[in-house]
C-alpha cells in the first residue's frame, strides 16, 4: 500500500479537476488517499482472478490424464473457451458500466469466478469442467471494464498511467501466486493422487487445488462491495444528463468516433490484442518445462512463480512511471510509443526461449519476456482512457479486453497447441511450437502498434485543447 502512495501522489502536471457533482478536487489528499486505498482492493481482487484463471496451467498431465484429452483441448480450458465468453460479457458489461454501479458490477464478478472456480474442482467430466471455466470467463469479464472506469474517475490524466500500472501488477501477482502455491500444492498432494474430503467424497488432487484457490475469492467480493463509488466526471457536464442520450445516438455517436480516429484504434486493439497473443503464450511454459527438460510441476511452479511475482511488476511499474514521465514533458503518444517497443522487446525472448539447450538458459530468457509481458496491461489502457470522452470510457475500455480475449487470452495457448497437435504432431515438439508462431506473430505487433501513431497525437491534442488544462503538446 505504501509503494502505491508514492507511486501515486507525484505532482499533477495537468492540474486539478473538480469533480462534476461533488465540487472536490481530485488532487486534493482525501481523494488521492481514497483512491489508493480502493486502487489496492481492485489489485487483490485482480490477483485472484489471474490465481484462479491460470492455476490450471501448471495441472495439464494430470487433467488430461483424468479427462483422456490432448493438448488441443486442454488448450480450450485455458484459451478457447473461457476466452471467448470472457471476451464477448465484456461487451455489454462495459456498456452496463457507463450506466450502473460499477462496484457492484465487479463485486458481482469476483463473487460469480470464484463460485465457478470451486466448480472446477467439482467437475467430474471434461463437459462440466468446460462449462465451469466458461462461467468463469463470464465472472471474470466483468472486473476490467468496471476498474478501469472508476480508477479514470479516482485519478487524473498524470496519475491515471501510475494507477493503471499498479492496478495492472494483479496480472503478475495472481499468476505468480498461480505458479509457487500451485506447484507447492501439487507437490504436497502429488503422493496422494486421491484425496477423500468430508461431504464430498473421493476427488482428484487436480480438483483439490480448485477448490482451495477458489474459496477466498468469496472473501474478497465481500470486501470489494464496501468500496465508495467514485462520482462520475464528464468534462463539467453531470454524467447524469449525459446517459439521457438515447442509445441510438449514443452508439452513432460511438462509431462516429471510431471511424475519425480508425488508425489509431487499429493500434490500440489490433496492436494490443496480438501483443496479447504473444503474453498468453506462456500458458505452456510451465508444461515446456516439464516436458522439455523433466522439471516437476513444483520446480516449474516455484522458478516461473518466481520470475513472474518479481519481474513482470517491475515491467509494469517501468511503464506506469516512464510513459508518465514522457507525457509530463510532452511526449503525448508515448504509451502507445512504448508499447510499439515492448513488442520488439517480448519477441527476442519469446523466440529463443524454447530452442534454449538448456533450462537455466531459459528461465534467464524469462525475465525480459516476463519485462516486457507488463507493458500492455498498462499503457493500452491508460492510452485509451486519455482519449475518450468520458461517456464511452466503459465501452471503449471494456472493448480492450474483448479483443485481448478474441485475439490473445483465446489463441495465445490456442495457437502453440494446434501447431503441436497437428503440424509436428508430437508432444514433445512443443517447444518448436511456441518459437515458430511467436515469431511469426511478433513483426506484425510491432507493425500494428506503429501505425497509429500519427492519429493517437491528433486525438490527444485535439481532445486537451477542448477540455483540458493541459497544453497541446510537441509531436
Amino acid at each position: 500500500m505504501r509503494g502505491i502512495a508514492v507511486g501515486l501522489t507525484g505532482k499533477d502536471v495537468a492540474g486539478k479537476e473538480s469533480d462534476a457533482e461533488g465540487g472536490q478536487s481530485t488532487g486534493s489528499p482525501l481523494s488521492i488517499r481514497y483512491g489508493i486505498y480502493a486502487t489496492a482492493v481492485l489489485v487483490i481482487a485482480y490477483s485472484f482472478s489471474f490465481l484462479d484463471r491460470q492455476i490450471i496451467t501448471l495441472m495439464v498431465g494430470p487433467i488430461e490424464r483424468s479427462l483422456h484429452i490432448k493438448d488441443s483441448s486442454f488448450a480450450l480450458l485455458t484459451g478457447g473457451a473461457f476466452g471467448i465468453f470472457y471476451t464477448v460479457m465484456g461487451l455489454p458489461l462495459g456498456w452496463l458500466a457507463d450506466r450502473s454501479s460499477r462496484k457492484w458490477i465487479a463485486t458481482a464478478g469476483v463473487a460469480l469466478w470464484s463460485l465457478m472456480t470451486v466448480g472446477c474442482g467439482l467437475a467430474q467430466s471434461f463437459a462440466q469442467l468446460l462449462l465451469a471455466r466458461i462461467g468463469l470467463g463470464v465472472g471474470e469479464g466483468s472486473l476490467v471494464p468496471a476498474a478501469y472506469s472508476m480508477l479514470s474517475d479516482y485519478f487524473d490524466k498524470s496519475r491515471l498511467p501510475r494507477a493503471l500500472s499498479f492496478f495492472g501488477c494483479g496480472i503478475f501477482m495472481g499468476i505468480g501466486l498461480s505458479m509457487v502455491l500451485g506447484g507447492v500444492l501439487i507437490g504436497a498432494i502429488a503422493r496422494t493422487p486421491v484425496v477423500h474430503l468430508p461431504m464430498l467424497g473421493l476427488m482428484r488432487s487436480w480438483q483439490v487445488v480448485f477448490l482451495v484457490v477458489g474459496l477466498p475469492g468469496l472473501v474478497v467480493a465481500l470486501w470489494l462491495s464496501t468500496l465508495k463509488e467514485p462520482v462520475r466526471r464528464d468534462l463539467g457536464v453531470p454524467s447524469a444528463a449525459v446517459m439521457r442520450k438515447p442509445a441510438r445516438q449514443e452508439l452513432g455517436e460511438l462509431m462516429d468516433f471510431l471511424a475519425r480516429y480508425k488508425w489509431m484504434f487499429v493500434s490500440l486493439y489490433a496492436g494490443g490484442a496480438l501483443y496479447a497473443l504473444i503474453a498468453f503464450g506462456d500458458a505452456w511454459y510451465p508444461e515446456l518445462f516439464i516436458r522439455t527438460w523433466g522439471w516437476s510441476p513444483r520446480q516449474s511452479g516455484l522458478v516461473i512463480g518466481a520470475e513472474t511475482l518479481t519481474i513482470g511488476p517491475l515491467g509494469m511499474i517501468f511503464a506506469g512511471w516512464y510513459s508518465s514521465r514522457l507525457i509530463a514533458k510532452g511526449k503525448v503518444d508515448a504509451c502507445l510509443w512504448l508499447t510499439g517497443l515492448g513488442a520488439l522487446g517480448i519477441t527476442l525472448p519469446a523466440i529463443l526461449l524454447p530452442l534454449s539447450p538448456d533450462p537455466v538458459l531459459a528461465a534467464t530468457l524469462l525475465a525480459p519476456f516476463k519485462f516486457f509481458q507488463g507493458f500492455p496491461p498498462v499503457l493500452i489502457p491508460a492510452a485509451i482512457l486519455m482519449t475518450s470522452p468520458n461517456r464511452f470510457r466503459g465501452q471503449l475500455g471494456a472493448l480492450f479486453p474483448f479483443t485481448n480475449g478474441i485475439i490473445g487470452v483465446t489463441f495465445g495457448p490456442i495457437l502453440p497447441a494446434l501447431l503441436t497437435d497437428y503440424l509436428f504432431r508430437d508432444p514433445h515438439a512443443l517447444r518448436y511450437a511456441l518459437s515458430l508462431s511467436m515469431g511469426l506473430v511478433g513483426p506484425v505487433t510491432f507493425a500494428a502498434c506503429w501505425i497509429g501513431l500519427r492519429q493517437y497525437r491528433q486525438c490527444f491534442n485535439e481532445l486537451a485543447t477542448a477540455n483540458s488544462p493541459i497544453a497541446p503538446a510537441r509531436r
